[in-house]
């Protein structure tokens, strides 16, 4: 097999890899738009329900899909540049990072009821910085709480929908 051969095959692949995973995000909108179907809503419901953002998720991932596989399919095949900061496809895959998210995860699902969504949000941002190399840790505290609080203020005041305090009960 010449090494143009080895080119148009790995194109090819590449641009069914690439359909595949578009199809895969429409899917998952569709999914999100069936799903939203099952929220109740009720008489009382202010004029933005609890439909509206699901909706709007869905929707994107829906035409971002579609956009992507349009993309796909009409755009000339991509190759890598040596000075592309794409991602490199020929190292190995940094388990450490993928473990370290991985643990921030399950740290953030086991948190979240018992210490409420700030601290539990900041536990996990701060974990996955670290686990991604940073090592700015008062910055990362710093970032991290200020995010945390500002989806909260956001989520909690602005769209009325209640995050779990947590030990910060009633201090927000």
């Amino acid at each position: 097999m010449t090494s143009a051969d080895k080119s148009s095959s790995a194109t090819r692949w590449s641009r069914i890899a690439e359909l595949l995973l578009a199809l895969g995000v429409v899917a998952l909108g569709i999914i999100v738009l069936v799903q939203t179907q099952d929220i109740r809503v009720t008489r009382a419901a202010a004029r933005i329900g609890p439909r509206v953002i699901p909706t709007i998720v869905g929707g994107g991932l829906v035409l971002i899909g579609v956009w992507y596989a349009i993309s796909a399919l009409w755009a000339p095949a991509t190759q890598s540049e040596a000075e592309s900061e794409d991602v490199d496809p020929t190292l190995p895959a940094d388990w450490a990072t993928i473990g370290g998210i991985g643990v921030a995860l399950v740290v953030y699902m086991l948190t979240i009821e018992r210490l409420g969504f700030i601290i539990a949000s900041a536990l996990l941002f701060v974990i996955t910085a670290f686990s991604m190399g940073s090592r700015s840790y008062l910055r990362d505290v710093a970032v991290a709480i200020l995010i945390a609080v500002g989806v909260y203020v956001a989520f909690s005041s602005g769209l009325g929908v209640r995050l779990p305090e947590g030990v910060l009960d009633g201090r927000f």
